[in-house]
């Protein structure tokens, strides 16, 4: 399936702020940020992942309704990842085979929902995430969070119109700061799953 025949054309996301159905895109949004934004307050990795989860789910349907199915795509791989995680204590989701089975899943689907250059930016966001989530250390999961993730995300949400993505990408990298210096660097190393 040609992913990028799905997408909005160019004139018509001029008029789509105008719409009920992009107003509505806008709202789920902001929930899946206010969510996302939270989750880095959680010192314990397994409730950061369920937040994230949480929000992955919103913030899939928001990438939908915008027709940005490269973020989507990634978002909902990113879901099941994250799921994985959060079952980390089951022997078989500890193989770091399925590491590189969701890494590669993410190349394939940058392939496949391809548009232009922005494309490949939720792919390299989800693939770090998958990285570092795979070491379940709160530390690195927030650093990446703030030097690849966020960044990476925030120019896909310029690019895709989504405000409430480029407000919760600013908000994220703040509030990753903020768990930086309310727990330090050394309380949010080590495995906390």
């Amino acid at each position: 399936m040609n992913w990028s025949a799905l997408a909005v054309s160019k004139r018509e996301r001029s008029y789509r702020g105008r719409t009920l159905h992009y107003v509505v895109a806008q709202i789920i949004g902001f929930l899946g940020a206010a969510i996302l934004i939270l989750s880095y307050q959680c010192k314990d990795s397994k409730r950061l992942f369920a937040m994230q989860m949480s929000a992955n789910a919103v913030y899939i349907i928001h990438f939908f309704m915008l027709g940005a199915f490269s973020g989507c795509v990634n978002l909902l791989i990113s879901f099941f990842r994250n799921l994985m995680l959060f079952r980390s204590d089951l022997k078989w989701t500890q193989a770091k085979g399925w590491m590189w089975f969701y890494i590669g899943l993410n190349i394939l689907m940058a392939g496949l929902t391809w548009k232009d250059l922005f494309s490949i930016f939720p792919c390299v966001a989800m693939i770090t995430m998958t990285i570092v989530m795979w070491t379940r250390d709160g530390k690195k999961i927030r650093l990446a969070s703030l030097l690849v993730n966020s960044p990476a995300w925030l120019t896909y949400d310029i690019y895709t119109m989504s405000y409430s993505g480029i407000l919760c990408e600013l908000f994220s990298m703040i509030s990753v700061l903020v768990s930086i210096k309310r727990f330090g660097l050394k309380a949010l190393s080590g495995d906390e799953a």
